[in-house]
């Protein structure tokens, strides 16, 4: 293959493009035909271990003694969320106790629990209704945050599905 430039001719290699193209065809066809694509990510259930309290929670309380002499699941603060039909947050029971769906409400027992230097809460246990919309569920986790960050401890927090007969 000759090429002029400027008066002076020069040659290039001669390649063979059809071999190349065969393989090219040749590699897009294999790789077409084996592919398997992973199936779609979509809701994942995790399976933990279910909380048991080792002493019942009255008994606690009347004990004075420090809140780190205490096992974790007493220093977990049991939260319980419902939703109602269309998902959206219906109930927020914390410690047993309803507490209104307003943020400040919600906010307000929170401190209640967490600044309270008696209280041997440090951790907190979220039971959820599988059908509560994820929007709602984050609102309450920022608020759990807010709160544990206004009492300068360490954010912890669990997760446990809410069964039927968990809860009132």
């Amino acid at each position: 293959m000759a090429h002029k430039r400027g008066g002076i001719e020069m040659e290039g290699p001669d390649v063979p493009v059809a071999p190349m193209l065969d393989m090219a065809f040749q590699l897009l066809t294999f790789f077409v035909l084996t592919y398997r694509a992973a199936p779609v990510e979509g809701q994942f259930v995790m399976n933990l271990l279910p909380p048991q309290a080792a002493t019942a929670m009255a008994a606690a309380a009347a004990e004075p003694s420090a809140s780190n002499d205490l096992p974790a699941s007493l220093r977990t603060l049991p939260v319980v969320l419902r939703g109602d039909d269309q998902g959206r947050l219906a109930q927020v029971s914390i410690a047993d106790l309803d507490v209104s769906n307003d943020p400040k409400a919600l906010a307000e027992e929170l401190d209640r629990h967490f600044l309270d230097p008696d209280a041997p809460f440090d951790q907190t246990l979220i039971k959820v209704d599988p059908n509560l919309r994820y929007s709602d569920l984050m609102t309450i986790i920022d608020a759990f945050t807010d709160a544990f960050v206004r009492a300068k401890k360490e954010p912890k927090l669990s997760f446990d599905e809410l069964r039927a007969g968990d809860g009132a």
